[in-house]
This record gives structure tokens, C-alpha cells and sequence, in this order.
């Protein structure tokens, strides 16, 4: 081959890698990658838990619409393949499996539950996939991955912090829990933190998922004469459900609970026997935050009541923290968890907040909210 020939042949090659990072760039005409996004959800869409699991899809599923509606991720789609994690371990790692090796995702939102996101990690981190969970707050999530994020806060501080708030008028209390990963952690830092205050938990019972009758694990809390109790489900049925056979058994004591005690269906079934029930929560939205009453305006006007609004706020600023991720770093999940991990502010739905190192959300705290005509208040 003589000079010139090696020349061509070089020009060729030269043009011809150019024209390839171009193409992939999407700077040449017609030759950008148009194929969707596609990332996953895992959360519970039926079941008991599904009266939070389903109004979390629903908040993604309008952010999405919004991100698409306003030209995607540098022109590209985003969709969600959206899997049902029944708020267990085995569901969610069966749904993690299909979203991992079938649809190829590198990015799941969830798991709603707890259980589905401890259930899920052992899968998740080898195949490097970002997950970033708006609702699970277990103690045993924090520094539980690499590529694992919550912008909701941890029962670390919520479970002292209602401790804190029991200390002040009662010195023994009963704790009934649910037997899930999310209630037991839940209940292993608030009886720590009580007794470690100078309280006593006088009785401290735990019940099976499914649970409906209650009746023979409170007449163990009635024997015990607790000041008050702490009702501690995994679910809004169980956790009404409870408040309203205290009632029926005549068990006398102030009633406290977590933030699932604030859902509509849990004061729908407790009615008015939950009626004065402290609990510790995350703040409601603000209603002076333009961008929360926007979304809870549109929430409203496409898929009607809100419940548990913390939870749908932080599902939908996830799509959108992504979106502004994708669209600056691209979809790598290494990029996208250095972008997560460095952001030193996000102002949301849910307020201003950044991740610390642990993956935990911060900038935002719990604060204490009692059931006042039927709905969650917060206490100043």
C-alpha cells in the first residue's frame, strides 16, 4: 500500500470515529438516540400497604408526565416499569430480578417499604443500579449501600425523638408492633431511647402481617396499666384498626404512634377512638412553597384525596431530582450517584434538602402531629 493510500485510509478512519461521537452526542441529524429512559419502581400496589404504595406511583407517574411533557431527558422519553414489591422482602427481590436482568434498568425508585429496600440492596449494589427510596425509614437503611439514597427521613431520629416527646408526661408505656422489618426497628430505637430516658415499657408486644383481632395481645397491654402506648404498625388498617379496640376494651392511656397512623385510611378505621393521638411525622407540605402547591393542586385534580402527603411529595421530587441528574451527567449510575451524593441543595415539594453520606436525607426533621377532627395537625 503506498502514502496516499495510507492516507485515505487514515482520513477514513478519522471521519468515521468522529461521525460516531457525534452520533452518540446526538449531534448529528437524525442520528440521536430517541429510545426512552426506562427506569423502575418498586413499591406495594396491592395489599394492606398499597393505601400509601399506590398514591407514591401516583406522584411519580405525574412527574414523569411533567419531565416528558417538557421535552424528557435532553430529548429522550422517560418511562417507569412499575412492579409490585407487596410491601415483603421476597416479592420485591422477585420484582428487583425482573427489573434488573429483564429490563435492563439501572435506576428503581423504592422500595416503598423497608422490607422491599433492605430485600433488595444485596441485588442492587453489585449490578451498580441507583436506588432511591421517598418513604423507607428504617435505622437499618442508613449507610446500607453505595448506590442507595432515601429523601425521607430515618426512624433513627424519629423513633427518639417521640420518646423524647413520652418522657415528659408518662414513664410507662406499652408497645405494640407489628413483626416487619420497618415496626421492629422502628421499636428497637424508641425503647432504647425510652428507657434509656428513665422510662419503663411495661409491655411491649408484637403481632403477626394480617393481623385483624387484636384483642388478646391488648389484654396483656390493659393488665399491664401503661400511662400510655404506642401503636406501632406497619400498616394504616392495623394501626386504625388498634386505636379502635383500645378503645372497645376500655384501656385507659394516651395513645402515640408513627406517621403511618396519619394516613386517611388508618383515622378512617380508628374514627374517633384515635381521636387526640400524638405521633411523629415529617412536616406537611408548605403551603408557601410554590412548587408543593402546585403539586398538591395537580395531585388533587388527577387522582382526588392525598394521604400521607410527605411520602408523595418525596416520590415526586425523586423523579424530578433524577431527571436534572440524567440530563446534566447523564444516565450512568455511577454519574448519577456522585451528582446525588454532591448536591448540596435541592429545594422540592418537600422543602430544601441534600443527602449526607450516608445516603440518609438532610435538612429536614421530624416534627410531633396529633388527630384532630379526623386529621394529622401539627403541634407547635
Amino acid at each position: 500500500m503506498n502514502k496516499t493510500a495510507i492516507s485515505v485510509v487514515g482520513i477514513i478512519i478519522i471521519l468515521l470515529i468522529g461521525w460516531y461521537v457525534f452520533a452518540e452526542k446526538g449531534m448529528i441529524p437524525g442520528m440521536s438516540d430517541d429510545k426512552p429512559i426506562t427506569i423502575g419502581f418498586i413499591g406495594p400496589l396491592t395489599g394492606d400497604a398499597v393505601s400509601y404504595g399506590e398514591p407514591i406511583s401516583n406522584s411519580i407517574r405525574l412527574a414523569v408526565d411533567e419531565v416528558n411533557e417538557d421535552g424528557g431527558i435532553n430529548g429522550r422519553m422517560l418511562e417507569v416499569v412499575y412492579e409490585d414489591g407487596k410491601c415483603t422482602g421476597k416479592e420485591a427481590v422477585n420484582a428487583a430480578q425482573k427489573l434488573v436482568n429483564v429490563d435492563k434498568v439501572n435506576v428503581i425508585i423504592g422500595g416503598v417499604c423497608s422490607g422491599e429496600a433492605l430485600a433488595i440492596l444485596p441485588l442492587t449494589e453489585p449490578a451498580k443500579v441507583l436506588v432511591l427510596s421517598p418513604s423507607a425509614s428504617s435505622p437499618d437503611l442508613t449507610g446500607a449501600g453505595e448506590y442507595f439514597f432515601r429523601n425521607n427521613p430515618s426512624d433513627d431520629s424519629g423513633g427518639s425523638f417521640l420518646a423524647d416527646i413520652v418522657l415528659k408526661d408518662h414513664k410507662k408505656v406499652a408497645v405494640i408492633s407489628e413483626n416487619t422489618d420497618y415496626a421492629q426497628a422502628l421499636r428497637g430505637v424508641f425503647t432504647e431511647s425510652f428507657t434509656a430516658g428513665g422510662g419503663e415499657v411495661v409491655a411491649d408486644e408484637s403481632f403477626a402481617p394480617e393481623t385483624k383481632d387484636f384483642r388478646s395481645i391488648l389484654t396483656k397491654v390493659k393488665a399491664a396499666a401503661p400511662d400510655a402506648i404506642f401503636i406501632n404498625p406497619q400498616t394504616e388498617d392495623a394501626g386504625g384498626i388498634i386505636g379502635k379496640q383500645i378503645k372497645e376494651l376500655d384501656i385507659e392511656g394516651q395513645l402515640y404512634g408513627s406517621n403511618i397512623l396519619s394516613g386517611a385510611k388508618a383515622v378512617e378505621i380508628g374514627g374517633d377512638n384515635i381521636e387526640g393521638l400524638l405521633l411523629f411525622d415529617s412536616p406537611g407540605l408548605n403551603p408557601n412553597n410554590r412548587k408543593a402547591a402546585a403539586f398538591l393542586d395537580n395531585y388533587q385534580e388527577q387522582y382526588g384525596d392525598l394521604s400521607i402527603e410527605f411520602y408523595l411529595g418525596a416520590a415526586y421530587d425523586a423523579v424530578h431530582i433524577l431527571a436534572k441528574g440524567m440530563k446534566k451527567v447523564g444516565t450512568d449510575s455511577d454519574a448519577l450517584r456522585d451528582y446525588i451524593d454532591t448536591m448540596t441543595r435541592y429545594s422540592g415539594v418537600i422543602g430544601a434538602y441534600s443527602f449526607d453520606d450516608n445516603g440518609d436525607l438532610t435538612g429536614i426533621d421530624h416534627v410531633l402531629k396529633k388527630i384532630e377532627e379526623g386529621k394529622p395537625v401539627t403541634v407547635e
